[in-house]
């Protein structure tokens, strides 16, 4: 459906995730990742009600959770000693650290699984077939070789296990074997496949000479003011981190995890900016009720 923040124009979506995804990388403070988090997951929400953060949601903990405990075990700075694990201290500072690192992964990856629901293949194309032609059909055509793989993976496991063969099944050598059996299918599937669509586009003369092209897309005024948003916002963001605000000190003195001052005003122009997309979904959302209530 294209509604919401998927009905804005292309270069408005795909600005939005390079800044979102600066942002998170540049501040560090677990206020700001914490609060970031929650709202970057009610935006996945928001879309398709949770669906792709589902899928995801395993890889997510397992790896928030490795970095948070990793760090702490192999980071021993800092004075304020929690513990001694076989004579290692464990430092808050190295807990602290574990917590920033994780939340920084944890909003990078939520961020990522709403990225192909919004800037789909057709806008991404759109952005760069005409400056990098051959790169931006490479890149189309990788993500989504990934999901194509699978598909394909788990239709060959179906039909080979209706004649007896699978993975899950028997000793370890005969699942060893029907599984590279399977691989070999979706090898030769795929390769098959990949020689067809090469001598289809031949056939229709791609890239012998440059061709028009129709463009849905245009430029509205909502466009240009939320493009010039997004653009204060991420500058404001931006100098803030360069002033040292949002950013948690903590080697060689710990700062207080509480914010103050200054540091309020840039975790607003944090949270506006990550929050943007959530404000769009959920104003439409209300506008929609709205309206149906009227009619």
């Amino acid at each position: 459906m294209n509604r919401g923040i998927r009905s804005f124009h292309p270069i408005v979506c795909f600005l939005y995730y390079v800044g979102a995804a600066a942002l998170v990388m540049l501040y560090k403070h677990p206020v700001f990742l914490f609060i970031g988090s929650i709202i970057l997951i009610l935006f996945n929400i928001s879309l398709d009600k949770g669906e792709t953060l589902k899928k995801w949601w395993k890889l997510l903990a397992i790896l928030s959770v490795f970095f948070l405990l990793l760090t702490p075990l192999t980071n021993h700075r800092g004075s304020h000693i929690l513990l001694y694990l076989h004579e290692n201290p464990i430092t808050l500072e190295a807990v602290i650290q574990g917590i920033i690192l994780a939340l920084s992964l944890f909003c990078l990856m939520v961020l990522f699984t709403s990225y192909n629901q919004v800037v789909t293949a057709d806008k991404f194309l759109y952005l760069f077939s005409k400056w990098v032609p051959q790169w931006a059909l490479l890149t189309m055509i990788s993500m989504r070789f990934v999901p194509l793989l699978r598909r394909r993976l788990s239709d060959i496991e179906l039909t080979q296990r209706s004649k007896g063969l699978s993975v899950k099944d028997g000793s370890l050598k005969q699942r060893s074997k029907n599984g590279i059996q399977f691989v070999q299918i979706l090898l030769t599937w795929s390769l098959e496949e990949a020689l067809q669509t090469a001598d289809s586009m031949a056939a229709r003369g791609y890239g012998l000479r440059k061709r028009s092209k129709y463009s849905p897309f245009q430029m509205k005024n909502r466009d240009w003011q939320a493009l010039i948003l997004l653009f204060l916002l991420s500058a404001l963001g931006i100098f803030g981190w360069w002033l040292g605000d949002g950013v948690l000190s903590i080697t060689p003195i710990l700062e207080p995890i509480f914010l103050e001052g200054r540091e309020w005003f840039y975790f607003t122009v944090f949270i506006a900016y990550i929050g943007f997309p959530l404000v769009i979904e959920e104003r439409e959302a209300l506008q929609w009720h709205y309206w149906k209530r009227k009619i």
